[in-house]
């Protein structure tokens, strides 16, 4: 109980600051639509090196001391990863390529689906802050630079989305608010319940294969769409370099 107490404050701030990703970049989303390649590179390189730099190892960590076949969280972030995929796969038709629409629909219920799929990975984005929190201070903060970062691209895609879709404005902005209090109530829930080792094993087993499917599935190659391929992979690299960067400074 002090643990979590001492937990509530990093993660209730980043919890907010996601919220403020989200609702502060669909405000803004018409005139931040040119720089949205170089925000999806960035971030592509957070979710990329954090499972590789911090994830993985603390999941070698842990394994002795929950004496779990190593098989199993593999297995674990294999579902991880497809469990996204499925997500983004299932309302691939909902979705535009380089986060805008060309061309105007009067289908408002296109644009609602792919909503609730960001407050679908919103809120396990949140648990997952709140879980990191619980492991180290140094793993959640990092978690949270990622989340906060991919936040902003989702809040940009729900606007955009959801008025291109022939929502109102009024509708629009509702289901923005929704989008942006997503991982705010995913890191509610990581306090509502006590987890052991076993758990944060196969939890952050989840995360490695979710966070990797952000990364190379979605982020990475709307970034190659949106901005030029030398842009991209420079602010890939950026991002990448970042995560691994702190990380060495957060660990020492």
């Amino acid at each position: 109980m002090a643990e979590s107490s001492m937990n509530f404050l990093p993660v209730f701030v980043s919890a907010v600051a996601a919220f403020g990703a989200t609702l502060s970049a669909g405000i803004i989303a018409r005139k931040m639509q040119k720089n949205m390649g170089i925000v999806c590179a960035f971030a592509a390189g957070f979710f990329i090196a954090l499972p590789l730099f911090d994830l993985f190892p603390d999941i070698l960590t842990l394994l002795p001391q929950v004496q779990i076949a190593f098989y199993l969280p593999l297995c674990t972030a294999i579902v991880g990863f497809f469990f996204l995929f499925g997500i983004y796969h299932t309302t691939q038709s909902t979705h535009s390529k380089n986060h805008e629409v060309k061309h105007k629909t009067a289908r408002p219920k296109v644009g609602l689906f792919s909503t609730i799929e960001f407050c679908a990975h919103g809120f396990l984005e949140g648990l997952a802050i709140g879980i990191s929190f619980g492991i180290n201070f140094a793993l959640g903060v990092l978690v949270a630079f990622a989340v906060i970062s991919h936040d902003f691209c989702d809040g940009m895609s729900t606007l955009t989305l959801m008025l291109n879709s022939g929502n109102s404005l009024k509708s629009s902005l509702s289901m923005l608010v929704v989008d942006a209090f997503a991982p705010v109530f995913g890191a509610v829930a990581s306090f509502l319940f006590v987890y052991g080792s076993a758990f944060v094993v196969y939890a952050l087993a989840f995360l490695i294969g979710s966070f990797l499917y952000i990364g190379i599935g979605s982020l990475l190659p709307d970034a190659y769409r949106m901005t030029g391929r030398n842009m991209a992979t420079g602010f890939f690299v950026l991002g990448f370099g970042t995560i691994l960067v702190t990380s060495r400074i957060l660990a020492g």
